[in-house]
C-alpha cells in the first residue's frame, strides 16, 4: 500500500463554507472524522464499539468492527435518499443472512444536515435496520467533499494504513444484489485491482457550471447595495475584499458605520437539486441584518416566492453569526424547502470564520 492511496490522509484544500475541493474517491484513505455517539446500545453493539464509547462523545470509522464498512451519507428530506432506503435495507438483509458477509461487513448511515430527531424520524419511517447518526452541520460533506448531493455511499476496506475507499456511489444504487456483489469483491485479496479500475468521483460539469451565481459582478454589487439599504444603512460606499478561499466579502461604509455582505453559493443536499445562491448581510456585532435569495429552490426545483424570501429574511434577522445556532427544521424551515433552508442557516453559522478573519484584518 506504500503511497498508493495517500491522497487524502491529513490535509484537504478547503473552499468557502468548509467545502472540500476534492471529493473522496476509490483509493483514498478515509480521513479522521468524529461521528456522533448518539446511538442506542444495540447499535453500538452491532458496530462493535460499546466499550470504546465509554466516556466518549464520538467514534471513528476505524473503531467499527469488521473488514468492510458501508457508509451511507443521506439527508432525511432528500427524495433520492428516500428511494434508496428500501434498496439499502434489502442489501443489509442479504448481508446479515449470509454467514460469511455477516461476520465481516457493517453498515452505518450519516444524516448530513440533519438533527438527531430528523435521523430518528427517517429511521422510523423507512424502517432502517442499521445505525444512523446525525451530522447537523454538514461536517462530513465538508471533510469528504460534496459530489453534488446525497445519497453518497462509500464502501470502506480495513487496511494496515487505515480505512480505504474501495467503491463510491453518488446517487441511488442500481440494485441491492449488485451492491452486495460489490461488497464481496471488496473482501477479495486483490482489491487494489478493483480500486485501480475505478474512476475518481468528480463534480458533474453542469453542477460546476451552476455554482457560479447567475449575476454579473455589477449585478451582484447592485443586489448587495440593495440588501444594505434594506437593512437601514442607506447609501454606502462599497468595496470588496478577497478571502484566501477565493470568496469576496462586500464592505459598505456609510453614516451608520460599516456593514458586510456575503454572496454565498452552495451545492445542493440532494442529487436531483440545483446549487443555490443567496446574500447574507451582517453588521459589526455579527448580527444578520438582511437576507436576499438570488436563486434558491424548493420542492420540484421551483424558485422561492417573494413571500418565502421575506419569511426567511424575518427568521434570520437578529441572529448572531457568533452564537453557533443549530438549525431547527420545525421552526426555521420554509415549507417544502427544508434542505435549502438548512444550507442557508449553515452558511450563517459558518460566517463566524469570515467575521473573525475580517476582525484580524482590521475591517471590524
Amino acid at each position: 500500500m506504500s503511497g498508493f492511496a495517500l491522497l487524502l490522509l491529513l490535509v484537504l484544500p478547503i473552499a468557502a463554507d468548509g467545502q472540500s475541493r476534492k471529493i473522496i474517491s476509490p483509493g483514498d484513505f478515509f480521513p479522521e472524522f468524529n461521528f456522533s455517539s448518539k446511538i442506542s446500545g444495540a447499535d453500538a453493539a452491532y458496530l462493535g464499539i460499546s466499550e470504546k464509547l465509554k466516556g466518549r462523545e464520538s467514534f471513528r470509522v476505524d473503531d467499527v468492527w469488521g473488514d468492510l464498512l458501508v457508509l451511507e451519507i443521506f439527508n432525511r428530506y432528500c427524495f433520492s435518499c428516500q428511494q434508496q432506503a428500501p434498496l439499502m435495507n434489502k442489501a443489509f438483509e442479504m448481508v446479515v443472512t449470509d454467514p460469511r458477509l455477516s461476520r465481516k461487513v457493517r453498515f452505518l448511515g450519516v444524516g448530513t444536515g440533519n438533527t438527531s430527531k430528523a435521523v430518528r424520524d427517517f429511521k422510523k419511517e423507512f424502517l432502517v435496520p442499521f445505525p444512523l447518526v446525525p451530522d447537523p452541520g454538514f461536517e462530513i460533506m465538508s471533510t469528504l467533499g460534496n459530489p453534488g448531493g446525497t445519497p453518497f455511499t462509500l464502501i470502506l476496506r480495513r487496511t494496515t494504513g487505515g480505512m480505504m475507499v474501495v467503491k463510491a456511489h453518488f446517487g441511488v444504487i442500481d440494485s441491492p444484489e449488485e451492491f452486495v456483489e460489490e461488497l464481496k469483491e471488496g473482501l477479495n485479496e486483490d482489491f487494489e485491482k478493483i480500486i485501480a479500475a475505478e474512476q475518481p468521483i468528480e463534480l458533474a460539469p453542469w453542477l460546476a457550471k451552476d455554482m457560479k451565481p447567475p449575476l454579473s459582478d455589477t449585478e451582484i454589487m447592485d443586489r448587495v447595495q440593495e440588501s444594505m439599504r434594506r437593512a437601514g444603512y442607506g447609501s454606502v460606499g462599497l468595496y470588496a475584499v478577497k478571502m484566501k478561499s477565493g470568496e469576496k466579502i462586500y464592505i459598505g461604509e456609510g453614516k451608520r458605520g460599516k456593514v458586510f455582505s456575503r454572496m454565498v453559493s452552495r451545492l445542493p443536499v440532494c442529487d436531483v437539486c440545483h446549487p443555490i445562491h443567496f446574500i447574507v448581510t451582517f453588521n459589526t456585532r455579527g448580527q444578520v441584518v438582511d437576507f436576499d435569495a438570488v436563486f434558491v429552490t424548493k420542492y420540484w426545483n421551483k424558485s422561492w416566492t417573494d413571500k418565502e424570501v421575506a419569511s426567511m429574511r424575518k427568521k434570520l434577522r437578529g441572529i448572531s453569526v457568533l452564537e453557533g445556532r443549530v438549525f431547527n427544521p420545525d421552526v426555521d424551515a420554509i415549507s417544502t424547502a427544508t434542505m435549502s433552508s438548512s444550507i442557508i442557516f449553515d452558511s450563517v453559522i459558518r460566517t463566524e470564520k469570515i467575521f473573525e478573519i475580517l476582525k484580524t484584518q482590521g475591517h471590524l
